[in-house]
């Protein structure tokens, strides 16, 4: 009989432990974005988890700040994305001459020359439409 009650308080105190622990929220990342290779001229951008919009190369962005709840959402955004399984990815009958674009998050990069990758084109033109990239 003791050995049930020694057993209902450790499921009581695990559970109780479980339920107090409070969900941790990612921290926003550096990113960076660009397109380089083929006969373009290279550009990159990174936004530091600060915020600071950052580039070199060709490109300027509009925006050289952005809100810490911005580089948060865009942070989860690119886990997610990366998480879900985006690899890099060569695209049949892609021109050599075009440049390929690139992410870079979390100690990893993704490349796609081409096209044929819709889930990475719209990361990717969410990153440049949020620090206000126009591109011809």
């Amino acid at each position: 009989m003791r050995w049930i009650a020694v057993l209902a308080v450790s499921a009581a105190g695990l559970a109780a432990c479980g339920a107090s622990a409070a969900p941790t929220q990612a921290k926003p990342m550096r990113i960076e974005f660009g397109l380089g290779g083929g006969n373009v001229v290279p550009f990159q951008v990174t936004i530091e988890p600060t915020g600071r919009v950052r580039a070199r190369g060709s490109i300027r962005p509009k925006r050289r700040q952005l809100s810490r709840t911005k580089v948060a959402s865009l942070s989860r955004l690119v886990r997610h994305e990366f998480v879900a399984g985006l690899t890099s990815r060569e695209c049949r009958g892609t021109n050599p001459d075009v440049g390929s674009n690139f992410i870079h998050a979390a100690g990893r990069s993704v490349t796609v020359h081409g096209s044929c990758e819709p889930r990475f084109q719209r990361l990717w033109n969410t990153l440049a439409a949020a620090v206000g990239l126009r591109l011809a």
